[in-house]
């Protein structure tokens, strides 16, 4: 090898310290940057001698990558249906307290139980009424609260497709300007790094298939495989808000349907969950509990004609079939046995029909109204809580099971946030800067450098002691 030769091999030497250091020192400045892949460079031995760079790579784990975008989905479903059910959960209160469904229904039972053995009574007559209109407003608070959750689902799912949409777009844009660096250059890598993230983004709202392509676009599919993303292009996904359906072109992609190719994970997948299954039947079951009052209340009422209201009304009128849904937000305590709004407090013991006052040693009606209670009362099974059931059973059963609802939810975030954060600390040793490392690695470039200039003094010294021979 002649002095020419070694004089380029040392000078890209140093050359490729040099780059490395300052490669190095962009890891050690982004090592507390969650979304950075740690930077090495890519080098190759030169045909006429010494060390070629031939770009910067990001150093990851395709694998570990992908676990973690899977785990997050199924984290992301579970958490939006703890949370979007937190506040009707709370109103909803437990089993055994007094102010709620059932704890009101226990108060009303017992103070039926108390005015048969004293009819006449004004102050336990009183104190019926006001159970019953403890029952009411407690059904009216529910469902209302039901409701409420299911707006904020709704606006969610709106909002969640607009911020699906965006992180296509921009993803897309991404691959674009990906496509325009040839080279694997340090911009290229600041882009990937942004591109990455943006999918990590997209993989909480719903699970996806990502794939790369060889001239290194990230293509994107949901879960069941309906293409979001095609190289540069990205496919908008629409929400029709009175079918309540997702698409992308043609393509169905709603959660849970059978038949499509949809997805089955993430926020929005929690979403649609909420709205098209774990809300329409809470509702039932208020709305049929309601119903079951009312009926109830009436059939066990001798003093009421055909067409009159018992004790508890549709907003003062008798039940009607074709007015079921939402029952329980409109439930209330008829009138007629309320002073307050003119009506007549012994009609509590006498029937809600009476016109007038019966005996008051008479516990014939208040007998027929603990029957209510006694007796199994039918039920939709769609309602998932069996064809018959006595009132006491049905609102433990229904209480008891909605809040499993959100209980469930929890343990599952809980079980799959573990499992996120195992993988996500897997990943981040992976690409992760290691300060450790990246200080051995300065000691190394170190050497290198001083290894490099050595060889270039010592070339430097040989010329000069030929030049002094001539």
């Amino acid at each position: 090898m002649g002095i020419s030769s070694a004089f380029v091999n040392s000078s890209s030497g140093l050359s490729a310290a040099a780059r490395w250091s300052e490669l190095t020192a962009n890891n050690i400045a982004n090592a507390n940057n969650q979304g950075y892949a740690k930077r090495g460079l890519t080098t190759e031995s030169a045909a006429s001698g010494g060390v070629l760079i031939t770009g910067v790579h990001r150093e990851i784990d395709s694998s570990l990558i992908r676990m973690y975008r899977l785990e997050l989905a199924g984290m992301a479903r579970q958490e939006t249906i703890a949370t979007e059910l937190n506040n009707y959960s709370y109103q909803l209160g437990n089993p055994n307290d007094t102010f709620t469904i059932s704890g009101q229904l226990s108060g009303l039972y017992s103070g039926f139980g108390l005015l048969s053995n004293s009819p006449g009574d004004a102050s336990l007559q009183n104190n019926v009424l006001k159970s019953a209109q403890g029952l009411a407003s407690s059904l009216n608070a529910a469902s209302n609260a039901l409701a409420q959750t299911l707006s904020s689902v709704t606006k969610g799912i709106e909002s969640d497709v607009g911020t699906v949409n965006g992180s296509l777009e921009k993803i897309a844009s991404l691959n674009n300007q990906i496509a325009q660096e040839s080279n694997p250059t340090a911009r290229r890598a600041i882009l990937q790094d942004e591109r990455a993230s943006e999918i990590d983004a997209l993989a909480q709202l719903m699970n996806i298939n990502v794939s790369q392509d060889n001239n290194g676009n990230m293509n994107i599919s949901t879960g069941g495989g309906t293409q979001l993303i095609d190289g540069m292009s990205f496919f908008e996904v629409q929400y029709d808000s009175v079918g309540g359906s997702l698409s992308v072109g043609n393509a169905e992609i709603t959660p849970g349907k059978d038949g499509v190719r949809g997805f089955s994970e993430g926020q929005l997948a929690g979403r649609f969950e909420l709205k098209g299954e774990v809300l329409p039947q809470m509702q039932l079951q208020l709305d049929d509990f309601a119903r079951a009052l009312i009926q109830g209340f009436e059939a066990a009422d001798a003093s009421l004609g055909a067409g009159q209201a018992g004790l508890f009304t549709d907003l003062g009128a008798n039940y009607d079939p074709l007015q079921f849904n939402g029952l329980a937000g409109r439930i209330s305590v008829n009138a007629a046995v309320d002073p307050a709004q003119g009506g007549e407090i012994w009609r509590i013991r006498d029937g809600i029909g009476a016109t007038v006052q019966g005996s008051a040693s008479d516990s014939t009606q208040a007998i027929g109204f603990l029957t209510v209670f006694e007796t199994a009362q039918n039920f939709d099974p769609a309602a998932g809580q069996g064809d018959t059931a006595e009132l006491m059973d049905y609102v433990s059963g229904m209480v008891a099971g909605q809040k499993l609802v959100q209980v469930h939810a929890q343990e599952k975030q809980g079980q799959l946030g573990g499992k996120v954060a195992a993988v996500l600390s897997a990943r981040q040793s992976a690409q992760g800067v290691n300060l450790d490392e990246e200080l051995q690695r300065l000691t190394q470039i170190e050497q290198s450098y001083a290894a490099n200039a050595q060889v270039m003094q010592s070339l430097i010294a040989m010329i000069d002691t030929l030049l002094a021979s001539v």
